[in-house]
């Protein structure tokens, strides 16, 4: 982990880019990088229904100390999504309410960390947007300085500075820079699918029978498993 390092300026995806994710799920977007690309289920939302898209400004901090993240917050640029390493260490609330209104008024889209955070009740009710490993009310100190924009670990994935995030209610999924625009395509081609396929269920086909044909879970099964009655 690479501590003390600020790099000013970052990559970022155009505005109409981001907006082409607003209707894709991460769970189509888990498929379309082959099952890779999303966090570990222990970063959850704070609350139900939370969703952003935005560009990684990734901050790595020192444990239990967040005056990175508040360097950070200064620098951010609207569009942005805070996604902060906060080391294993970690047992603090590093972000809370406060923080969160000097964010959002930068522009700032939301928040995903690998620590906790605190004041979760005023978070909920201001709908900023929270994917968090826990909540702990006791406060980070304000003295050991780590990192902005460099390459982050959270959730068991990679994020790098200007990466695409996507998170809605089942996770967090995190698209290259280099790959945005082929990742896109392929997940907007897997959203028809799916909607043609929910379609084709309701019209009383099998699950799957679109992709693989009407007798595909049989075939798949064959010589794997003993029928008995």
């Amino acid at each position: 982990m690479v501590y003390a390092t600020i790099k000013a300026h970052t990559r970022r995806t155009p505005s109409d880019v981001l907006a082409k994710f607003e209707e894709i799920w991460t769970s189509t977007l888990c498929d379309s990088m082959g099952r890779h690309g999303v966090m570990n289920p222990d970063i959850k939302p704070i609350y139900e229904g939370a969703r952003f898209i935005g560009s990684a400004l990734t901050v790595s901090n020192y444990p239990n100390d967040n005056i990175t993240t508040h360097k950070a917050i200064l620098m951010a640029q609207p569009g942005d999504i805070l996604v902060i390493d906060e080391g294993a260490e970690a047992r603090v609330g590093s972000f809370g309410h406060n923080m969160s209104l000097q964010a959002r008024a930068r522009g700032v889209v939301g928040l995903v960390t690998s620590g906790c955070i605190r004041d979760v009740r005023l978070l909920r009710e201001e709908k900023f947007p929270v994917f968090s490993r826990g909540v702990n009310p006791r406060s980070a100190q304000k003295n050991t300085p780590g990192s902005i924009n460099v390459p982050v670990t959270v959730g068991g994935i990679v994020v790098a500075p200007g990466d695409v995030i996507v998170a809605d209610d089942d996770g967090v999924a995190v698209i290259p820079f280099e790959r945005v625009a082929e990742i896109l395509d392929i997940a907007q081609k897997r959203m028809e699918m799916e909607y043609q396929q929910a379609a084709d269920i309701r019209a009383g086909k099998k699950p799957l029978e679109i992709l693989y044909g009407d007798s595909w879970i049989d075939k798949e099964l064959e010589g794997k498993v003993r029928y008995v009655d």
